[in-house]
């Protein structure tokens, strides 16, 4: 081999170990920069936007004239949220008994209104249907105090406490935001998380935890009971 060949392939080596290095380096950082999260976080997929819900309900026996706001509207205490019309006597039976009657008219309606400010989380009834007294016709929800509800395994609740930060993405809206440990259940969560053993094998349940994290999305109150993924900070 000639004394060029030689120096073009040691250049040639020269060149790719050094394109390698930084690679190599980079990767390397990146598995130390896992398993480092991996040691420093609690990180769960089974978690949701969850709040506190306020079930307006028809006083009155009657039939709903009118719905006025839209699920995702915005209502304050006060505001109306649906006229229901009352049935009236228009006769008697021969034994005295009276029938009654949607008139049509509106000094027979009754307006329902918001008892909280909120966002109308559901709206449960439609227009000309009958509700008895007492039947919900529509749910609020307060998006200040929405909040994310994580599941997470018995060896992971070891680690969890009160007050410590928490990453939480919104799979829906391609968004983070941090948090912070509100409250953890001491007491397992009615939901299982189903994990298959084999093909062969019936599946079996692993018991889960809640632990509710405190999140400010009141700009956003449609994420209610939209999925979201959390890592809480334990180190």
């Amino acid at each position: 081999m000639s004394r060029r060949m030689r120096i073009w392939l040691l250049t040639g080596w020269a060149a790719l170990v050094a394109a390698l290095v930084p690679l190599v380096l980079w990767g390397v950082l990146l598995g130390y920069k896992s398993v480092s999260d991996g040691n420093h976080f609690v990180t769960t997929f089974n978690a949701s936007v969850s709040g506190d819900l306020v079930v307006v309900a028809s006083v009155n026996a009657g039939r709903v004239v009118r719905v006025r706001p839209v699920t995702g509207a915005t209502v304050r205490e006060g505001d109306a949220l649906a006229d229901v019309e009352l049935p009236a006597p228009v006769r008697l039976t021969s034994g005295g008994t009276p029938v009654l009657a949607f008139l049509g008219t509106s000094d027979q309606q009754v307006q329902i209104n918001a008892p909280v400010d909120g966002t109308v989380a559901s709206i449960l009834v439609a227009e000309g249907s009958a509700v008895i007294a007492g039947q919900p016709i529509m749910r609020i929800v307060d998006p200040v105090h929405l909040r994310i509800t994580a599941y997470v395994t018995e060896s992971d609740l070891l680690l969890v406490r009160t007050g410590q930060e928490a990453e939480v993405y919104f799979t829906a809206l391609n968004r983070k935001t941090m948090g912070v440990v509100q409250s953890v259940a001491p007491a397992t969560a009615s939901a299982f998380t189903v994990t298959p053993i084999a093909s062969t094998q019936a599946p079996t349940t692993t018991p889960v935890y809640p632990v509710y994290i405190r999140v400010d999305v009141q700009d956003t109150p449609q994420l209610l009971g939209s999925s979201a993924e959390v890592r809480i900070r334990y180190k």
